[in-house]
């Protein structure tokens, strides 16, 4: 069993800060230490290494740590409901999702106008010039975490298999034989290409 070490825990949603003493060697273990805190719709945050926690088994820090719990959809104008209302929106909410798409998507939409100028951007930014609509119910911060999942799961595999090497039964050489001439045939090739 690990030792006991100071847990810290930072929610967005207010302003004091819990604090543990706990044992708990995966982030599972901690969850069921600390059944009160909610965690569902939250991205768990190791401040020290930026890890963000999902999975029960993810091992935790040996020494003190924070965690930072964030809502996981942003509210910055990348909800479903905003989007939905721009013939509606304010001159700040149509500002602040007009900024969010250029962060996020380089959408590139000229910030200087007032409440109309803003509306018709964003509106354009969504009905492109082939109809086609855009997707802004995609949430970019799951999309990364998506992609990392999926990254880790290759790179535990190739762990896993640099490990557990295969027998290899064929142990035939192929040398491949490049003469000169070949060599000078590519360069020419090349050159041409490159209109050298």
């Amino acid at each position: 069993m690990s030792s006991k070490r100071k847990v810290t825990l930072k929610l967005t949603t207010q302003k004091d800060l819990i604090v543990v003493d706990s044992n708990a060697r995966t982030f599972g273990e901690l969850k069921a230490e600390m059944n009160t805190v909610k965690w569902d719709g939250m991205r768990v945050v190791v401040r020290s290494t930026k890890n963000t926690l999902q999975d029960d088994d993810a091992l935790l820090p040996a020494e003190d740590f924070v965690l930072f719990l964030v809502p996981e959809k942003v509210k910055s104008g990348g909800t479903k409901k905003k989007l939905k209302d721009i013939a509606g929106a304010k001159y700040n909410d149509l500002r602040s999702h007009a900024s969010f798409l250029n962060k996020m998507k380089d959408a590139q939409i000229a910030m200087n106008g007032g409440t109309e100028e803003l509306r018709s951007a964003v509106q354009a930014y969504y009905d492109n010039k082939d109809g086609v609509k855009a997707t802004p119910d995609v949430d970019p911060v799951q999309a990364i975490e998506e992609a990392r999942t999926n990254i880790n799961a290759a790179i535990d595999d190739i762990i896993k298999n640099a490990s557990n090497p295969v027998a290899v039964e064929d142990t035939t050489e192929y040398v491949v034989k490049v003469s000169v001439d070949d060599l000078e045939s590519e360069i020419q090739d090349i050159k041409k290409a490159l209109k050298l």
